[in-house]
Order: structure tokens, then sequence, then C-alpha cells
């Protein structure tokens, strides 16, 4: 089996676990009328490593290379909705949305609310009235396990990880403790 099928089966994998529950009891983009998904042609979302072999054929999105490159030179790609993205190809930083993963202090992956996500979502600015269903979260934790035993995607989340620090580092100087 190639690396493209290995991918694309592991994140199928990991799709099919996470969709067993949703963010919210109802589609959150009804909240926001879908911000998150109305971008610019330069606005998208970060894919996981390996992940872009799921996209190389659609004709709703494109591929680009970004500024992020992992230790062994690899380039992280973001995928670029042309319109509307049929929901049930949506990449992972999608599904997931408006959380990160987060490698915490005991080198375990937990699930952070991403802080750029403040500006677009409603469930990230109101969690008391909109809270996130805790099932969804369950999800997560069981979806992401095949994931981290890939060691660009550890990296790759290693670097959300850095990002999401050096990000509230400079919101804590702003708002204070």
């Amino acid at each position: 089996m190639n690396i493209e099928s290995k991918y694309r089966r592991l994140y199928k994998k990991v799709w099919k676990r996470i969709d067993k529950a949703t963010l919210l009891p109802d589609d959150c983009g009804g909240l926001c009328n879908e911000k998150c998904c109305s971008g610019t042609e330069s606005d998208g979302m970060l894919l996981f490593p390996g992940e872009e072999y799921l996209y190389h054929d659609k004709d709703w999105c494109s591929i680009k290379d970004t500024n992020i490159s992992l230790s062994d030179g690899y380039v992280i790609k973001l995928l670029v909705c042309k319109g509307k993205c049929p929901r049930d190809e949506r990449p992972l930083s999608c599904r997931i949305f408006p959380l990160i993963p987060y490698i915490n202090e005991f080198n375990r992956v937990d699930f952070r609310l991403d802080p750029r996500s403040l500006r677009v979502c409603p469930v990230a600015q109101k969690p008391d009235v909109y809270p996130v269903q805790s099932k969804f979260i369950d999800n997560l934790y069981k979806g992401f396990p095949p994931l981290l035993k890939k060691e660009k995607v550890v990296e790759f989340i290693e670097l959300l990880s850095e990002q999401y620090d050096d990000t509230i580092e400079v919101l804590e100087k702003f708002i204070g403790d």
C-alpha cells in the first residue's frame, strides 16, 4: 500500500470516530452564517500532515503551501474552499473548529479553544451560551490516537501548541491575569 492510500485510510478512520457527535446539538454554521466557511481565496484551514492526499482530485477546493515546515522539510498545506465544501469531506481542522489539539505539560494531547477562532466563532465568543457537547470532546480523545502514531502529525501539533502558547502570552499582556 502506498503512502497516499495509508494517509487516506488514516484520516477517514479518524473522521469516522470524531463524527459520531457534533460540536453543538445543531449545526453551528447557523449561528454565524458560516463565517468560518466564507473567507477569501487566501483564507483556509491548515491540513494535518498527509491529509492533502484526500483533496488532490477535488474541484471544490485548492491546496496551497504555507510557510510552515516540519524538521524534515515537509511543508504544511492550506486547504482553501471555492465556496462551500461537501460537509462529509471537510478537513480535520474544520471538523474540530474552534478547537485545536495541544500537547500539554504531561506530553499528552488535549483540546483547547483556538484563540484565532475568537474573531469569527460564537461558540468561542460565548462558551457559556453555546457549550461544546462533552460527547464531541470524548470523540476527539477517541479519534486522535491513530494520528499520534505519526511523527509528522505530532510535530505539527507541537507547532500548533507553540503558536497557541505565543498567542495566549500576547493576549495576557494586553488583558492581564
